[in-house]
């Protein structure tokens, strides 16, 4: 046999046991692994939210952040005080009734930026409370009732406005466009004005049975938001009602008077306002008065 074959046998030999003790070694690792304990990942919405983010009790100051005016008591409600916004809670639907707060021009500058994320709530007991895979496959972005924008002085503020308890199944055209031209809107008035708007905002149920996505996931039929200027001698208030859809319109399509506003979601907006003052500027719906 010549020694060219010899070595060639000798070689093929080689790689041959080579590559049986590789594959002898890959399967010794693979039954290792198979054998240890999968890690196991926890989406505890405490987990999720930094530590030192977890909600809080609002603290007012009525140079940036004033007390917001809520609406009347709502049965079944669940009051819920957060460092930007009052939620009223609707514990059958995962969702708020309204959210409330105070806007200030001081609110919307500061360093605080968009969390990556949003959260679910850990005060919220799970059979209440909304799920971050409640939207999965829902073909519905996640709406924000007090905007991230509107909570920039504040990292705490910044953070809970992102806790499913602030926020609404919304159309993606909507949420990205006409709702988010309302709220820059109302950024720039109290920017402009050196003022504080009241605002309410939430939730509208028409449909019966009322819409539902993932079985757990109530979808509105239309949103609304009502705002009020208190500036002594220049008080006044409007509404806005929003269709749920994919259709786009000027502002101005939008426009209610508070008492319209009212008598669709029966609520009692602004309660404690002095009545006759109340009276006077829930019944307003001039867009030109806020240009």
């Amino acid at each position: 046999m010549k020694k060219t074959t010899k070595a060639r046998i000798g070689f093929g030999i080689a790689a041959v046991v080579l590559v049986a003790a590789i594959a002898a070694g890959v399967i010794a690792a693979v039954s290792k692994a198979e054998s240890m304990p999968l890690p196991t990942l926890s989406l505890e919405p405490s987990e999720i939210m930094p530590a030192e983010l977890t909600p809080r009790k609002a603290q007012y100051d009525k140079r940036i952040n004033p007390e917001p005016k809520t609406a009347a008591p709502i049965q079944g409600e669940r009051i819920i005080k957060r460092s930007g916004y009052t939620c009223s809670y609707n514990n059958e639907r995962r969702q708020p009734n309204y959210v409330a707060w105070a806007l200030t021009k001081a609110r919307t500058y500061g360093g605080s930026k968009r969390e990556p994320q949003f959260y679910e709530d850990p005060t919220i007991e799970k059979e209440y409370r909304a799920l971050l895979s409640d939207y999965y496959n829902s073909r519905m972005s996640r709406g924000h009732m007090c905007p991230a924008a509107d909570n920039k002085w504040d990292a705490q503020a910044m953070a809970e406005s992102f806790l499913l308890t602030n926020i609404c199944p919304q159309t993606y055209t909507l949420n990205g466009e006409d709702w988010e031209h309302l709220e820059s809107f109302c950024r720039r008035y109290v920017r402009k004005n050196h003022t504080t708007l009241y605002i309410i905002c939430g939730p509208i149920y028409t449909s019966e049975p009322v819409q539902r996505r993932q079985k757990r996931l109530y979808v509105p039929d239309k949103f609304f938001k009502t705002i009020v200027c208190l500036d002594k001698g220049d008080e006044r208030g409007i509404g806005f009602i929003y269709n749920n859809d994919s259709e786009t319109h000027p502002m101005t399509y939008y426009v209610r008077s508070i008492d319209q506003v009212e008598k669709i979601t029966g609520y009692d907006l602004y309660n404690k306002l002095d009545k006759k003052l109340q009276q006077r500027i829930e019944a307003q719906s001039n867009f030109k008065d806020w240009e």
